[in-house]
């Protein structure tokens, strides 16, 4: 069989193998091997270059390879335009037939038949961003991959190491860049009477016991305030997940709620550690006490590299901006500031508030026959966006003003 007829069957292969699928058979390995040698240079770089785009677009842009790494909002790109579209569009109030013509907005005349769309608002906060994938290979590691069976599945093995180290890293620097963004908007916009964004769970216990704890004294757990917080936790995830006006930025709205199923919670690590600590210690009864649903994230973002050691306010810290520390702008026309808030513990909110996705891939080959070296690299291109209108609550704690 002809080289090229070897490569792909070899090629179909690793397409299944990639979509969890049986390995590739050893006799296409010793096949493609074998025929090797009839290959020019650019053909076994060619070869090279469709197999690891196999690799990757089959396994490391699907949601189920993502979800295996914790990923709250990575979304398939199918079901993203989708969903985009479900959440963008507000359908009008209903109403009893007798008012319906009190109805102006998404009205229109048809003959002498009046009809209501749903409106379509502008709620999305989103963008697109590029990055790649490269690596090399020297002329040597190119013949050596095809030496043997042994040698091409060493090259298959780094390809995917390097893939997955790669997409994992993305995915987690993406999901935190969006996540906090959000998180940041919520604590820009603050609470008014007829909207709730942040809950500084120090305050809330102070209004409730009538004390007046500084935030490092209810880290200290002073008079159970870490049971406090548990209690807290579930009564903003019932609210949350009833309907409420209290939790979107949505003013026109009647009305919100978070599914079930679309439900999440992430808490700081070192916070959620204070927590059971001190829930399990006093209990022989873990069911009673248990914090269910929600993950733990270490940091909001990578911890400063002037850090030496690793404070609750470094772990609870999100900066967005370089070197000016400022309060959070309370105005729509102060955005152009650095913001540097610390203290954030938690964040309850819609998955589909905060979603992403790779909307694009490609490869490109560069050739540098002085220097014997192949660069390749899988380039994509994410989409992403912040849904301010789905509710959604950001949990501080902090001393009170």
């Amino acid at each position: 069989m002809a080289w090229n007829e070897q490569a792909d069957q070899f090629l179909k292969a690793a397409a299944a193998q990639s979509l969890g699928s049986a390995p590739i058979d050893k006799q296409l390995y010793d096949g493609v091997i074998q025929e090797a040698g009839e290959a020019t240079v650019g053909e076994k770089v060619d070869f090279l270059n469709t197999f690891t785009a196999r690799i990757i677009d089959t396994r490391y842009t699907d949601a189920a390879w993502a979800d295996k790494y914790g990923d709250l909002f990575f979304t398939d790109s199918e079901q993203f335009g989708a969903i985009v579209q479900i959440i963008n569009v507000e359908m009008p109030e209903v109403r009893q037939n007798r008012a319906w013509d009190q109805i102006v907005s998404g009205e229109t005349t048809i003959g002498s038949n009046v009809v209501y769309f749903p409106v379509v608002k502008e709620q999305l906060v989103g963008g697109t961003s590029s990055w790649a994938l490269p690596y090399a290979l020297t002329g040597t590691q190119l013949d050596a991959a095809f030496t043997s069976a042994a040698g091409l599945r060493q090259y298959e093995a780094r390809v995917v190491l390097a893939a997955d180290n790669g997409v994992k890293y993305h995915l987690q620097r993406m999901t935190a860049a969006n996540r906090n963004n959000y998180m940041m908007e919520k604590l820009a916009k603050g609470n008014t009477a007829s909207n709730i964004n942040v809950v500084n769970l120090v305050a809330e216990y102070n209004a409730y016991t009538g004390k007046s704890l500084t935030a490092q004294q209810f880290l200290n757990n002073t008079d159970g305030c870490l049971r406090f917080v548990n209690k807290t936790f579930k009564k903003y995830k019932a609210l949350l997940t009833d309907m409420t006006t209290l939790f979107t930025l949505d003013p026109t709205t009647t009305g919100k709620f978070i599914p079930d199923d679309r439900f999440t919670f992430s808490v700081i690590s070192d916070f959620a550690g204070l927590l059971e600590s001190e829930l399990y210690s006093t209990t022989f009864h873990d069911n009673f006490v248990t914090l269910k649903g929600y993950r733990e994230v270490p940091s909001w973002q990578a911890l400063r590299s002037a850090s030496s050691v690793l404070s609750f306010g470094d772990l609870t810290t999100i900066d967005a901006g370089r070197d000016e520390s400022v309060l959070i702008p309370k105005t729509e026309d102060d955005r152009s500031v650095a913001v540097n808030k610390s203290g954030i513990v938690g964040l309850m909110c819609d998955k589909w508030a905060i979603m992403h996705t790779i909307v694009r891939r490609r490869t490109g080959v560069q050739r540098d026959d002085i220097k014997d070296i192949t660069l390749f690299e899988h380039q994509f291109t994410d989409r992403y966006f912040n849904n301010l209108m789905l509710p959604g609550i950001v949990f501080t704690i902090e001393d009170v003003d």
